[in-house]
């Protein structure tokens, strides 16, 4: 992951902690208040992705998929 992704996943986070929509705006203000610069085109597509996805929706569901998988593997 680059430097550019990880600060927006970040500025994503505190913007979903703070109870906030996550926008191109609130991403690039984000990074401007901590000095980081990234190509131009992440905080958009960032912003597009969690428009249809919510932060918290995809934090909760992080290890549902992998006790899942292993299910069939742990019967006798």
């Amino acid at each position: 992951m680059s430097t550019s992704e990880l600060a927006c996943t970040y500025a994503a986070l505190i913007l979903a902690d703070d109870g906030l929509d996550v926008t191109a705006d609130g991403i690039n203000s984000i990074l401007k208040a901590a000095g980081i610069e990234v190509e131009p085109y992440w905080p958009s597509l960032f912003a597009k992705f969690f428009a249809s996805n919510k932060v918290m929706d995809l934090i909760s569901n992080v290890g549902a998929a992998a006790v899942a998988d292993c299910t069939p593997y742990l019967l006798p």
